[in-house]
């Protein structure tokens, strides 16, 4: 599922690193449009930073309240709960590479415009 990820994220990558480079527009010193990139940049970092804890803390609170109810149930087996902590476990380390992905993503993107800026 990583793999997938990481190449739909290289293959957005491959096309916007082009347009940023290939075009003229970008090479103006006194282009405002770079102003307004670097807030764009800034709110997508903070925007990219809320979802996250969001997600952190559902996933944190959900597995919480299964095992908490999982074990009261008349069908808790200790290897099932074993299976489901697993899966967790891998939830959680998947949703971890996808952040750093998406993190590593937007810091190519802005330092592309920062190369460009001081051109």
């Amino acid at each position: 599922m990583m793999d997938q990820w990481t190449k739909m994220m290289e293959k957005m990558w491959t096309p916007w690193s082009q347009m940023m480079t290939d075009f003229s527009w970008m090479n103006k010193a006194d282009n405002p449009f770079q102003g307004k990139l670097s807030t764009w940049f800034a709110a997508m970092r903070s925007g990219y930073e809320i979802n996250v804890s969001w997600w952190q803390t559902f996933i944190e609170q959900s597995e919480e309240m299964f095992f908490k109810t999982f074990k009261d149930s008349p069908l808790y087996s200790s290897s099932v709960e074993q299976q489901m902590r697993e899966m967790y476990e891998v939830v959680k380390k998947a949703q971890t590479n996808q952040q750093e992905i998406i993190k590593e993503q937007l810091s190519k993107m802005e330092n592309l415009m920062k190369e460009k800026e001081d051109k």
